[in-house]
């Protein structure tokens, strides 16, 4: 059997990013993943939705992306996972399941996939993408973090669920059709990227992941391997960048040139390129986001799960002064910047925290195995566009 070749495409407001990884049997560390093509296809600095550029000019970005990928790996891509990050909502469920005084199996919490709670999830519009078992409760009064292995009556699980809408998931796939690339999941930006930079450690025991992007900062909270909530707040690298532009009549191109400039910066350097007329109004909205940052994270009612271990990832997240100022701003917890982990390639790849929801899906698609999925060789090509995946840890 050949090596398995593991396929993303992370499609964002900044840039198309195809990434192709093979997975090798290590002896002494079993399976890794090993990158060997990334490509890259930048969009335009005006551009928030990149859906909603015309069809041939996001088709153009993703061949981009995947001839690049395809000719630095010296692989011909089948079939791929993809991320999105726009119009995605979150549903809370309760699902009781009665075992009538038998031991609690794994295939006890499954079997709210079979419900008709779960079935009703998928609608004219909108269908799951994840669903994340985050809470149980044994015989309506024991909170456990897990049931496995206990004799009960009842077994209570709360469900967070993500889903999105069809016309949105159609558009990805009619984006696919013409590359002769089978899509194999779609999946949440944000979860991807929290996979990507946490340790077994903190996703164990509770951290915050923010998620930095051209257009937003998606604040993700994860908790006993599970992503239990976001939030999102609308402001992202973009908003540097035209405030500059509006108040120093520079063009948007220009603006981002200098943002871009001044986030590798300290004080002393900005002072020397001769930056500092615009590093007040950069300050301003760097102080702005990261008090929005804090509010949001205090007023969670994950807080007290997770606020020990805070994360930086995304477009905006090399910004020294925004590292500086969330740090100081959540000075009671544990703060670093996200580098992907559980990867093997250059570290100027996997240390940049920007990378972070790309790698996510390279992860993704080794720690979660498909219901009734088969072995590529033997499968028929399709698209798909959702099928039930196994998202508990090896118990």
């Amino acid at each position: 059997m050949g090596q398995k070749i593991i396929s993303a495409i992370d499609i964002r407001a900044d840039k198309v990013i195809c990434l192709i990884a093979q997975e090798l049997q290590i002896l002494d560390r079993g399976k890794i993943l090993q990158l060997i093509g990334i490509g890259t296809s930048k969009l335009s600095v005006n551009c928030l939705k990149p859906f909603s550029l015309e069809t041939d000019e996001i088709k153009n970005h993703l061949d981009t992306a995947i001839s690049k990928a395809e000719v630095d790996a010296g692989k011909k891509i089948s079939n791929i996972y993809v991320s999105i990050s726009e119009n995605m909502r979150s549903d809370y469920i309760e699902y009781e399941d009665i075992i009538s005084g038998k031991i609690i199996t794994e295939n006890d919490i499954k079997s709210f996939f079979e419900t008709e709670k779960f079935k009703d999830l998928y609608t004219d519009v909108d269908e799951p993408l994840h669903s994340f078992p985050i809470s149980y409760k044994v015989d309506n009064k024991k909170s456990l973090s897990d049931p496995i292995g206990i004799k009960a009556h009842t077994l209570n699980t709360r469900w967070h669920v993500i889903s999105t809408s069809k016309d949105y998931l159609k558009k990805i796939l009619d984006l696919l059709s013409n590359q002769e690339i089978s899509l194999k999941q779609i999946v949440s930006s944000h979860y991807a990227s929290s996979l990507a930079v946490l340790s077994d450690e903190e996703a164990d025991n509770g951290a915050v992941s923010i998620d930095i992007q051209k257009n937003k900062t998606i604040i993700s909270y994860t908790f006993d391997n599970q992503l239990i909530g976001y939030d999102t707040i609308k402001v992202g690298t973009y908003n540097f960048a035209n405030d500059i532009s509006q108040v120093k009549s520079i063009s948007l191109e220009d603006a981002e040139s200098v943002r871009k400039q001044i986030d590798s910066m300290n004080s002393q350097r900005i002072y020397e390129k001769k930056l500092e007329k615009y590093y007040e109004i950069y300050l301003s909205r760097a102080e702005e986001l990261s008090s929005i940052i804090k509010n949001v994270i205090h007023k969670s009612k994950f807080y007290s799960l997770v606020s020990n271990n805070i994360i930086l990832t995304g477009y905006g997240a090399k910004s020294l002064t925004i590292q500086k100022l969330i740090k100081n701003q959540m000075s009671a917890s544990n703060f670093r910047l996200g580098s992907t982990k559980k990867i093997n390639g250059s570290k100027t790849y996997l240390d940049n925290p920007s990378l972070a929801s790309a790698f996510g899906l390279l992860t993704y698609a080794t720690n979660h195995n498909m219901e009734g999925d088969k072995e590529d060789s033997i499968s028929e090509k399709k698209s798909i566009l959702s099928v039930i995946y196994n998202f508990f840890r090896n118990l």
